[in-house]
């Protein structure tokens, strides 16, 4: 065929390119705007403009599009290759998509993958759990996570973390859930290893308190023989000393016993209602009357030993608020953080000392127990201090940061 010489195909193709051109133009009742009155060389050169328009068009068009292909290989390759596994789940919890690391997680190729019920990679012992998650985000736009145990395809079990969120408005206008998974094994391990190590730093410190007490009351047990063989009024006041420093170390023994509790226990959602009415039953608080207006489902996360904080609260004032009367337990909200508020019709706390009764030492008694109470709290971010006036009664806030409370139930 001669160069330039178009096949008939091709010159029936322009044709009717050319045909449908012709018949829209005619159908637009406006197809020629400006151009009437113009001479055919004026006409000539304003369709040389629009061509070359047309082309610069098409040239920007062309660019547009290798930059989309450049961006979604980049795109493609961050999805494959992220560290975390990518799942797409219909609304049935059906597997649609999936990333590279995905399958390698759970080591099936993806062609297996794709159209099987995730559940199928879910434990037995975690099935129920999977099933009310999975309902939880469907039901729910924001980010939803948790913890299970997933199997592979050769049988093994690794702990993975999922986030999940449920998207919609796609243009199918499918529902779908996207998920992402991350192997946790390694910080599983580490938690299990600290946990190892935590019990038997406790066995030590339980033997070597266990010596130290046995030696103390050999020690006491001495001095009361010596102050009966020796009845010296002159040594009366290094006896007494020796007796207020035996009884200092056994109540600072008692100390490092209530401490190596602190974070031995996962902190988990407390009930703050239960806690406080189980500090009241086993505070020496007497015939102080204990007020519990702490709404009814607030919940905190914390140490579980967050009951002693309570306890703490009620035993000071006991011990130096005076004629105390009644003591109060209530919540306050400002700026998204919850504050438990304790108070008391007591002495108060001298404005010179709201910031000391926190540190070590500090008190007439053992002086831990504020101290041990700010500890407990700060487990999970919770803060504490007094802001009562002195002369009216003491007044303790614990500042619980958004995050850290809940109502019964929200999260489950």
């Amino acid at each position: 065929m001669a160069a330039g010489k178009k096949r008939p195909e091709d010159q029936a193709s322009s044709r009717l390119l050319r045909d449908n051109a012709e018949e829209q133009l005619a159908c637009s009742p406006k197809h020629s705007p400006g151009m009437e009155g113009q001479t055919p060389q004026q006409l000539i050169q304003e369709l040389e403009v629009h061509q070359i328009e047309l082309e610069m068009q098409a040239e920007e068009l062309r660019r547009a599009h290798i930059a989309l292909g450049e961006s979604r290989d980049k795109y493609l390759d961050l999805y494959e290759f992220a560290p975390i596994g990518y799942f797409t789940l219909t609304d049935k919890a059906v597997i649609a998509g999936v990333n590279l690391t995905g399958t390698m997680l759970l080591g099936v190729e993806r062609g297996n993958l794709l159209n099987a019920p995730f559940s199928k990679f879910v434990t037995v012992q975690d099935s129920d759990k999977w099933h009310l998650y999975f309902i939880q985000v469907r039901q729910d736009m924001e980010k939803q996570a948790c913890t299970l145990m997933l199997k592979r395809g050769d049988g093994s079990v690794w702990p993975a973390r999922l986030e999940s969120i449920r998207l919609t408005g796609l243009s199918d206008g499918v529902t779908t859930v996207r998920v992402a998974v991350s192997d946790v094994s390694d910080i599983w391990n580490m938690e299990a290893a600290l946990r190892t190590t935590n019990k038997k730093l406790t066995l030590l410190s339980s033997i070597t308190r266990q010596d130290i007490n046995n030696q103390l009351m050999s020690v006491n047990g001495f001095l009361e023989l010596l102050q009966r063989k020796v009845p010296d009024q002159a040594l009366e006041d290094y006896f007494t000393r020796i007796m207020k420093a035996s009884s200092r170390i056994s109540s600072m023994i008692q100390f490092t016993k209530e401490y190596e509790q602190i974070g031995i226990s996962a902190p988990s959602w407390q009930d703050c209602r239960t806690f406080v009415d189980t500090a009241a039953t086993e505070a020496p608080i007497g015939e102080v009357v204990v007020n519990n207006d702490l709404p009814a489902g607030m919940e905190v996360f914390a140490d579980p030993l967050i009951v002693r904080v309570c306890y703490n609260l009620m035993d000071n004032a006991v011990r130096h608020g005076g004629k105390i009367t009644t003591l109060r337990f209530s919540a306050d909200e400002r700026n998204g953080d919850h504050t438990i508020v304790y108070e008391d019709d007591g002495v108060g706390v001298l404005a010179e000392e709201k910031e000391k009764i926190f540190e070590r030492g500090f008190g007439k008694n053992t002086g831990l127990g504020l101290f041990l109470s700010r500890e407990i709290l700060d487990i999970t971010g919770i803060t504490i201090k007094e802001t009562g006036e002195p002369g009216v009664g003491a007044r303790f806030e614990m500042i619980v940061p958004k995050g850290m409370w809940r109502s019964a139930g929200e999260g489950d």
